[in-house]
């Protein structure tokens, strides 16, 4: 019998999926990764081989399994997230009829003001939690009865990602959770399970949707088949886990009211735990089932934080890149110890983060982003600094929407992601927020949430507090810097006044159809 206990993770997301093995302690034992592509048959479009996903799970973790080199008996589950609001049309015996669509799919664009006519946009949030988005697989569905009614009429099952890779691993429950419905937008809030009201917009029955369990349920075990394609050894627990961005709170440790994380990824999303409705005060952001069972998440984002480095590196780093080569360092590592050598303010230059438009608290599709207050004295590292300060102070608009919406705000803010792994950028984002932070010892949140989930639904721990006390460890804390609190407060009430200014004069609109026009 060997003395470690062994807890997989699969995080079957957009690009890829990442598969590890953890200890009881939350170590990482393996890890595995296989990209897989999108596809977009027409303009807005984006769509998924199911079988490039399939095949991905298993590639990563036949990786993640070979890694850790553990002995059969060492396994005790796997826990499960996936992307939100993409879904999987599928016959009687649950084979795929076509792609699945993805959560960032814009053909149903017409059909926010179609459910509009029937509800309004307030009482849709009060009711499902989200803001009214054609984004929302709600209004795919009902796309898919308008337009493609053979297809529509064809489909038994309308499945997340969970519930059919579960499936195909050998569960032998069909069944989903409210965590994994966020992105839906077609829950009841309160009661955390199907809306007959929004199924009834879309043209759905509740018989053609797997019926809604807790996270953490048991699904079933390991198949001799997905055993096989997959290298996890057969009999192996398969569990619920939650949606993507729930499994990321879960191995953050948000399982308390005042507790959230802000994952700083490509993009960032920041997520803080809700034991009751009755906490939620403001509108700025939207509520879901969480992976805690019986409780609920709020949730803002910044889609473009990471994603902001990424474009310096690609398109402006080159001297940076070469630093990097030279001294075996990320070049990120080197971007951050550059920006450092400006002073806090980046000599009074700004630079607004919002290359993929702004998201929470103003949700202004047509923004960009882009440096203001440039002068001829500024250097290589201001625009760098203010590049990371840019990205903080969006940052911060999130954090004060989820401090005003709260009830009782947010009191333990823990920082994630690989945006993190820098001490440097950690330190410039806590001093622009403005309250203290926590980092965890394991960036990658989201698969290690899956993992204790895993761990719970399979009985190795008595409670999810538990689980989270062994698997979760912080690894360092962060105090804002009092000798630039008000030099960044006023930086920040500058950085929102632009960006309003901007948005309200009618310009980004403006710059988005001169773009569309001649672009």
């Amino acid at each position: 019998m060997s003395s470690i206990q062994a807890f997989v993770g699969i995080d079957a997301g957009t690009t890829g999926c990442t598969v590890m093995v953890f200890d009881q302690h939350g170590n990482r034992l393996g890890e595995g990764y296989q990209e897989y592509p999108c596809n977009s048959p027409r303009a807005g479009w984006i769509e998924q081989d199911v079988d490039d996903v399939w095949r991905g799970i298993c590639a990563a973790s036949k990786q993640a399994v070979a890694a850790a080199d553990l002995p059969a008996d060492a396994y005790q589950s796997v826990g499960f997230s996936s992307q939100r609001g993409t879904f999987i049309v599928l016959d009687e015996e649950k084979n795929p009829l076509a792609p699945s669509l993805v959560w960032n799919d814009g053909r149903a664009l017409k059909y926010q003001e179609i459910f509009a006519e029937t509800i309004s946009a307030e009482d849709y949030q009060t009711h499902t939690g989200m803001q009214l988005s054609p984004l929302w697989s709600a209004a795919k569905f009902a796309w898919l009865r308008d337009n493609e009614p053979e297809l529509f009429s064809r489909t038994r099952w309308f499945a997340n990602g969970q519930e059919y890779f579960l499936y195909k691993m050998g569960a032998d429950e069909w069944v989903t959770d409210p965590a994994s419905l966020t992105l839906n937008g077609m829950l009841d809030i309160e009661k955390l399970d199907w809306s007959d009201q929004i199924l009834e917009l879309c043209g759905v029955d509740r018989d053609r949707l797997p019926p809604v369990g807790i996270p953490t349920g048991k699904a079933g075990v390991v198949s001799a088949a997905a055993a096989f394609a997959t290298g996890i050894p057969e009999g192996v627990a398969l569990c619920r886990g939650a949606g993507d961005q729930q499994c990321a709170a879960m191995g953050a440790g948000v399982v308390e009211q005042g507790q959230a994380e802000f994952t700083v990824g490509t993009a960032g999303v920041m997520v803080a735990h809700l034991d009751s409705l009755d906490r939620i005060q403001g509108r700025n952001l939207w509520w879901g089932g969480h992976a805690v069972p019986g409780a609920w998440d709020i949730e803002g984002g910044a889609f473009a934080l990471g994603a902001s480095l990424k474009w310096w590196r690609d398109n402006m780093g080159m001297e940076e890149q070469v630093e990097a080569d030279k001294s075996g360092r990320s070049v990120y590592a080197v971007m951050v110890e550059k920006a450092l050598t400006s002073p806090p303010g980046a000599n009074g230059l700004m630079f607004h983060s919002f290359l993929t438009s702004q998201v929470t608290p103003y949700y202004d599709a047509a923004s960009r982003g882009g440096w203001i207050g440039l002068g001829l004295y500024h250097t290589r590292a201001d625009m760098l600094r203010a590049l990371l300060e840019g990205c903080a102070h969006e940052m911060r608009m999130v954090v004060d929407a989820f401090n005003s919406d709260i009830k009782g705000g947010i009191t333990d803010l823990r920082l994630t992601g690989g945006g993190t792994k820098s001490d440097g950028f950690a330190q410039i984002m806590t001093d622009v927020i403005g309250q203290p932070t926590k980092v965890t010892r394991e960036r990658e949140c989201t698969v290690l949430g899956a993992a204790i989930l895993g761990a719970f639904g399979s009985g190795s721990f008595a409670s999810i507090d538990e689980a989270v006390g062994s698997m979760v460890n912080v690894e360092s804390e962060f105090t804002p810097n009092e000798k630039t609190r008000a030099l960044y407060d006023e930086a920040n009430k500058i950085y929102r006044g632009l960006y309003e200014s901007i948005a309200s004069g009618g310009q980004y609109q403006a710059l988005s159809d001169f773009s569309s026009r001649y672009f």
